[in-house]
Formats: structure tokens, C-alpha cells, sequence
């Protein structure tokens, strides 16, 4: 039995030996073996190989909106209505500005130009808006104009909402004094001018005034801050008489202020009341319907921009002999004379046989602010442009107006105006009220 199990033990070994032996004979060559130790070999120094650095590839080129070709830039101004005149010298200026800028261009080899696409307003709100949608809707998205407060009240929001530019030669009112929107002015806005006005009349003896004003939000705006102006300088405002800018016939208002006007210089004596009309070319309906009234004729009148340099209150007899009774008298921004100030004002005397407003010298520095703005970013993307408005005007010294430096809401910082009355049949320039310090300086 014990010699069997010793056969049975010795062949399992014999078994087991030869798996082994067929197990390593399998294994791959450089296999370890379990209980061989293997050899480390020894570090070789290796020489890097001088690799040239491969070639950055080239960035892509960044686009750029290179400008050529024509450019248009619209226009809003009142080219019949109410306030055809100033639209028509305004428009003149435009274009005169239109023409040098493009000069300039040349000048420097740029491969673009301006062209104006101008739209009548009318002198009318509906139309302004209907006009705009126009020209936005023609991808025209920067424009001189609208001429009007009402009108630039009016069409402000779709401006806004449309990423629009509106660089507006007139506007004055003060509630469209906001920064950071479509609007921008190349005049001040009237919390100057009323001040002047103010000033003005005290200074001429007035211890009251007498408003009577177009409503809406030039009128409106003005007759506010001249009021509160003249009632500072210790004077009396009635609260005068305010007029639809719709009406036509203005007989019945005259009427109306007649008897105003007849209770005041019953108290004070007429030297010493002042009648301000705040409004456009209805002073010559006002002026041919006051001189039915003696004592209007009896008291002196005076008005702002708006009012000055009106052809009619020359050429039309009854107004004209009107406005010599009660020495019409008002104000306009001052201009500093230079040769691009004159420059304008002969285009405009030589193309419409009259002297120009100096609305006329702000609308033909608002092509010049635009384009120079667009020379300046090689762009006409409205709201690079706007970024660089106020830099390009306090840095630009070749304007008509002299300085048009902005404030924070776009509008001319500040500004002297000039005194213009109607004497000896004609439109005279008669003096100057200085901002600085209020003072008055007559010729």
C-alpha cells in the first residue's frame, strides 16, 4: 500500500513540473521571471536635439468696418409751415456743411463721402415722426435735427428705441435736457436764454412782464425760466396768455392781452411793462392784429430766438411799422466771428438774398461733429459714434459757432446771445448779453 501512494505522490510532482515548464516555455521573451532580479541599466547621457521652434500660427485678422463709398446722413427741418424761413437757412447750412466736409475728405484721401437725404417736417409733429420712421426704415440712422422742441419731443422715443442719432441745430427746451439718449444740441437750452431774456427786460426798465407763448415744450419751457428769472430780479410776471401752436387766427388772444396788458400800465405806466412773446413767425399775425390796439402799441415787446431775424416783421408794411413802434427786440445765440462763421453766412446770404439766424452756423457744425465723429471710429455704428461726441467737440476749433463744447446732456455747454432789434426797417444787431456773468453790453 505504502509503495503505491509513493507512485500516485511522484507522479503529481512529475505533473506539476511539466506545467511549469510548458507555462515558462509560453511566456513572452522579455517576460520577468518571478525570481530573477532584473538588471537596471545604466543612465545614458542624451544629447537634446536642436528642434527650430515651429511658427506661431499667424491671428486671424480682426474685421475691421473700413469706411467707403456714400454715407448717408438724413436731415428733419421744417421746410414749409410756420417755420419755413429757419428751415430754409438751416437746410442751407446743412448742406453747406455737407460740402466742405466732403472737401476735407478729399483732402485727406478717404475713400467715403456724405450724402444728405433731407425730409420736411413741416413744422408739424406727425409729420416729423411719419419722416423719421422714413428715413430709419432707409437704414438712415443719423440726422440734423428735428429744428423744434415740440418736434424733437415727439419723435425722441422712437429715435431712442431705434438706436438713432439726432444732433439738433434749434432745440432749446430744457425739459429734453437728458444725458445719454438719442438727442444732442448744438445750442444751449433756454435755463440760459430765459435768464437773458430776464435781463434783458429789467434792464430796459421793465418791472413787469407780460407773457404770451406758444404751448408746447419750447414756449412752455421758456416761459418758465424766464419767468422765474425776472420774478429773482425782483420783478412782477402776470401769467399771461398761452396759445395752441394749431391756431390761426389770433385776433381774439390779442384782444386778451390788450386788456391785460391796459390793467398793468394803468398801475405802473407803460414805460415800464414789457410784453415777451415766446413763438416762431406768428409774431407777424400778432404784430398785425396788436397795432389794433393802442396801448399795445404804447409798451415795448421783446422775444427770443425763435422770433429773431423774422423776414416778415421787414418786409410785411403793417408788421414792419409794428415792430419800429414798440422797438421789437430779441436774442440769438452768439457766434464767434471767423472765417468758417462767415463762410456760412455768405453760402446762406448768396443762395436764399437774406441774413441768416446763426441756427443756420450750429446746423452746418452738426455735419462736421458726425462726420468727424465718424472719421474718428472709421464707423457708422450709432452708438461709437456717440461715445466719441463729447471728445470730438471739445477738441474741434474750427467750428462756425467758435466753442461747442457739450455738457453732460449733449447740449452746447454754454453761450452768450446776441441783442437784435427791429430799427430803421431792418433786423440790427444791437448788442450782446455775455453768460459769464450776466452782464449786457450794447453797441
Amino acid at each position: 500500500m505504502a509503495s503505491g501512494k509513493y507512485i500516485g505522490i511522484g507522479a503529481g510532482i512529475v505533473i506539476i513540473i511539466a506545467a511549469i515548464l510548458i507555462a515558462v516555455s509560453q511566456a513572452p521573451e522579455d517576460a520577468i521571471s518571478p525570481i530573477d532580479t532584473p538588471e537596471v541599466p545604466e543612465p545614458v547621457d542624451i544629447e537634446p536635439a536642436e528642434v527650430e521652434p515651429a511658427d506661431a500660427p499667424e491671428p486671424a485678422e480682426t474685421a475691421e468696418m473700413e469706411l467707403s463709398g456714400e454715407i448717408e446722413i438724413g436731415s428733419l427741418l421744417p421746410l414749409s409751415g410756420r417755420l419755413s424761413g429757419h428751415g430754409e437757412e438751416n437746410l442751407a447750412g446743412t448742406e453747406f456743411g455737407v460740402i466742405k466736409f466732403n472737401e476735407h475728405l478729399e483732402s485727406i484721401g478717404a475713400t467715403w463721402s456724405i450724402k444728405l437725404v433731407s425730409e420736411d417736417t413741416a413744422t408739424n409733429q406727425q409729420v416729423a415722426l411719419d419722416k423719421i420712421t422714413t428715413l430709419n426704415a432707409k437704414g438712415v440712422k443719423m440726422i440734423i435735427g428735428p429744428e423744434t422742441s415740440a418736434n424733437t419731443k415727439h419723435v425722441k422715443p422712437y429715435a431712442d428705441s431705434n438706436g438713432m442719432l439726432l444732433v439738433s441745430c434749434c432745440s432749446t427746451a430744457p425739459a429734453l435736457a437728458i444725458a445719454d439718449d438719442s438727442v444732442y444740441r448744438l445750442v444751449a437750452d433756454d435755463t440760459n436764454q430765459g435768464p437773458a431774456l430776464a435781463a434783458l427786460m429789467a434792464g430796459e426798465g421793465m418791472e413787469v412782464m407780460v407773457p404770451i407763448w406758444r404751448s408746447d415744450a419750447y414756449g412752455d419751457g421758456l416761459q418758465k425760466t424766464a419767468t422765474e428769472a425776472f420774478v429773482a430780479n425782483g420783478g412782477t410776471v402776470d401769467e399771461g396768455i398761452p396759445y395752441s401752436p394749431d391756431t390761426q387766427e389770433f385776433s381774439v388772444s390779442t384782444s386778451l392781452l390788450a386788456d391785460i396788458v391796459l390793467g398793468h400800465v394803468d398801475r405802473v405806466g407803460a414805460e415800464k411793462v414789457g410784453v415777451l412773446y415766446i413763438g416762431f413767425s406768428e409774431i407777424q399775425q400778432f404784430a398785425q392784429s396788436g397795432s389794433d390796439h393802442e396801448v399795445l402799441n404804447q409798451v415795448r415787446w421783446f422775444g427770443p430766438d425763435g422770433s429773431t431775424k423774422q423776414e416778415s416783421l421787414t418786409t410785411d408794411p403793417l408788421a414792419s411799422e409794428f415792430a419800429e413802434t414798440v422797438k421789437f427786440t430779441s436774442l440769438q445765440i452768439a457766434a464767434a466771428e471767423n472765417p468758417v462763421y462767415v463762410s456760412v453766412q455768405e453760402f446762406v446770404e448768396e443762395k436764399l438774398g437774406r441774413e441768416p439766424s446763426t441756427f443756420a452756423h450750429s446746423s452746418y457744425d452738426a455735419v462736421w461733429l458726425i462726420g468727424l465723429a465718424m472719421l474718428e471710429t472709421d464707423s457708422t455704428d450709432v452708438d461709437a459714434i456717440k461715445a466719441e461726441l463729447h471728445g470730438v467737440a471739445e477738441d474741434y476749433d474750427n467750428a462756425a459757432l467758435g466753442s461747442i463744447k457739450l455738457n453732460e446732456a449733449g447740449d452746447l455747454a454754454e453761450a452768450d446771445y446776441e441783442i437784435w432789434g427791429v430799427r430803421d426797417g431792418e433786423w440790427k444787431l444791437l448788442g450782446v448779453y455775455a453768460f459769464s456773468d450776466g452782464s449786457i453790453t450794447f453797441n
